[in-house]
């Protein structure tokens, strides 16, 4: 209950301790057979009739006499519109119209009849609301109700997917157990088919509706949304494959915004995880407001002439516009996985090892997540380097920006003792002061390599090499100069993912579990590597070729040696939390550490040109 209160009181808005009285409260609606879904009303006072907004939800409806959505708040007589809540079939007040296999988009278009008889409505029905609220417009829209203007869906779509459950083969399994938690029910379902079947794609091919679409559409989204993956991709169908009526009626927003649902980030907040970005907030409210008033009221406000896309350009803060399909770019830049944990623009050499422990997996840290336990949006991943299950591999300090749009992907070589594991990557941006920003983040199943389908399954055997993609969703983001680009790889992110527990036997039982020692291969042979969307020629400049560097003892007790051939023009030691313990200009190659408490800390080495970063241990 605690979630879904605060997943549609940030989503509407501001709002006090007082409440709204629906003009028509818990009025029942019919629907064809025979039973009723209850919704509450909303007239401005003096209104004999207007134009309706409908919001459906599996969330419950009274929660709305507390606030409105787009800034209306209680302010139901300074706006034009008639509201028009209804709980879904089977939750709430409509728990006594529950059936086994609602039809949502029935449902919706039986809504859209009942409005349309009354003495109160005009001619016209937009539809708004998030995620859930969001993928239910699509069923109506299937529907095509006649009456049915325009769509508002948030961080929603309602392709059900195998890979909307199963990420590289790996249940996600917070979001699912959220999703039980408020009141779906999908687990039996879901974990009944942990392969790619015939019942996926009867699922993927019956819940694709971008042909469907003939209405004008305002689809909102987030960089940090769990769901950014799938709408980047509908929403390119959408402009190609809707009825050509509307084809240049499809518009799109993204923001640098979270799901929402728990924590104080959500659609429109200026504060997303450990970040702020002052200029998105209220901007989803803002052009939702513009578009439903242009398409329900005429209202004169140029909006036909807004550009079809509009996306923040995440690192860089400021927005951006187009009109093309899709704002993927379509030319690539690569970096190799290298020794030393460098990122670097040609063939590299080497392996780099790590354990991966079922019982003690690496944590989740911010992310794309939807969990009531786990905090939302941009997050430090520095913490995590303090762990034996990552390995890191970064650039240096770029000499200009970098920037990416489109989906990031990781190959990797991958060696292990153990039958099956999963690879996951964390994708960051290092600032110049040590924060490791949270970018996007992916996982992978070793047993899925070659499909998903049970007879694609292949397990490890000792000694033999694997190749295997992680790819992350659709993002669009800056690396600034100065900054580096760093992959964080391991084999588990919990609680969000499934962990692996590496034995070889059935999935998502109860079972023993198996320690895997896992070698990243990256050499001549085995080229793990790290494909970028973007044009940044520059990346093979000598700010990323391979540096020479040792750091030993490490673990160390009183003094570091450092062996390169960098010059230290300066060389610094940081603690997990940033702060500067040691800081020396044109140091000696021994360095010492004597007075550190025992821990884990950074060492930055700076040539004048070149910023190089090695994880050392102080006991």
């Amino acid at each position: 209950m605690r979630l879904t209160l605060l997943f549609l009181m940030l989503f509407m808005g501001a709002c006090s301790f007082a409440q709204m009285t629906p003009t028509y409260d818990d009025i029942l609606i019919p629907m064809r057979d025979g039973l009723n879904l209850e919704a509450d009303v909303y007239i401005p006072a003096g209104a004999d009739s207007a134009e309706v907004i409908l919001i459906q939800t599996p969330y419950n409806k009274d929660l709305f006499i507390w606030s409105l959505p787009m800034g209306v708040g209680m302010n139901v007589d300074t706006q034009p519109f008639i509201w028009v809540v209804v709980d879904w079939r089977g939750f709430y007040g409509s728990i006594g119209a529950a059936t086994a296999q609602p039809n949502r988009g029935e449902d919706a278009y039986d809504v859209c009849e009942w409005i349309v008889d009354q003495v109160w409505h005009k001619d016209r029905i937009g539809t708004w609301g998030p995620s859930a609220l969001g993928g239910v417009q699509y069923n109506l829209a299937r529907e095509n109700h006649p009456n049915h203007t325009c769509a508002v869906p948030l961080v929603a779509h309602a392709h059900q997917a195998y890979d909307t459950y199963f990420t590289g083969g790996v249940l996600e399994k917070a979001r699912l157990e959220q999703l039980d938690a408020l009141g779906y029910g999908l687990s039996p379902l879901i974990l009944a088919n942990t392969y790619y079947s015939s019942v996926w794609q009867f699922s993927e091919n019956s819940s694709w509706m971008a042909p469907d679409i003939k209405i004008p559409t305002l689809q909102i989204g987030g960089w940090y949304d769990h769901n950014i993956d799938k709408m980047m991709d509908f929403y390119s169908s959408s402009r190609t494959d809707a009825d050509a009526s509307v084809l240049d009626q499809q518009w799109l927003l993204v923001g640098p915004w979270v799901h929402g649902g728990s924590g104080a980030a959500y659609v429109g907040s200026a504060i997303q995880g450990e970040l702020t970005y002052p200029d998105a907030e209220f901007k989803s409210d803002t052009m939702a407001w513009d578009f439903l008033q242009y398409y329900l009221l005429d209202t004169p406000n140029n909006w036909q002439n807004t550009d079809l896309i509009t996306y923040y350009k995440t690192g860089l803060n400021q927005w951006a516009t187009s009109n093309s399909t899709s704002i993927e770019s379509l030319t690539n830049d690569v970096l190799y996985l290298n020794a030393n944990n460098q990122l670097v623009s040609n063939n590299a050499i080497g392996s780099s090892a790590f354990i991966s422990d079922p019982a003690n997996p690496s944590p989740t840290i911010g992310g794309a997540t939807l969990h009531s336990s786990l905090n939302q949006g941009p997050y430090d991943q520095i913490s995590l380097e303090s762990r034996n299950d990552i390995l890191t591999f970064s650039t240096g300090d770029l000499p200009q920006d970098v920037s990416v749009s489109g989906r990031v992907t990781i190959d990797v070589f991958i060696e292990a003792d153990q039958a099956d594991c999963d690879i996951s990557v964390r994708l960051v941006d290092v600032y110049p002061d040590n924060r490791n920003m949270l970018i996007t983040d992916g996982i992978a199943r070793m047993r899925f390599r070659n499909g998903y389908t049970q007879t694609d399954e292949a397990f490890m055997s000792p000694g033999n090499v694997y190749s295997r993609q992680i790819e992350l969703p659709f993002t669009n983001y800056t690396w600034l100069a100065g900054h580096q680009i760093k992959i964080y790889v391991g084999g588990n992110n919990s609680y969000r993912y499934d962990v692996n527990l590496q034995n070889g036997d059935a999935m998502y039982t109860a079972g023993d579990t198996n320690i895997a020692n896992i070698t990243v291969h990256h050499n001549n042979s085995y080229p793990s590597k790290i494909t970028l969307p973007g044009s940044n020629s520059f990346l093979g400049t000598q700010v990323l070729e391979e540096v020479q560097l040792m750091v030993y003892p490490n673990p160390a007790a009183d003094v570091l040696t450092i062996d390169t051939d960098m010059s230290l023009n300066h060389v610094s030691v940081l603690d997990l939390y940033g702060r500067i313990v040691i800081d020396r200009e044109n140091a000696q190659k021994k360095i010492n550490i004597s007075e550190l408490k025992s821990g884990i800390y950074l060492l930055q080495i700076s040539d004048g040109t070149r910023k190089i970063e090695r994880r050392f241990v102080k006991y």
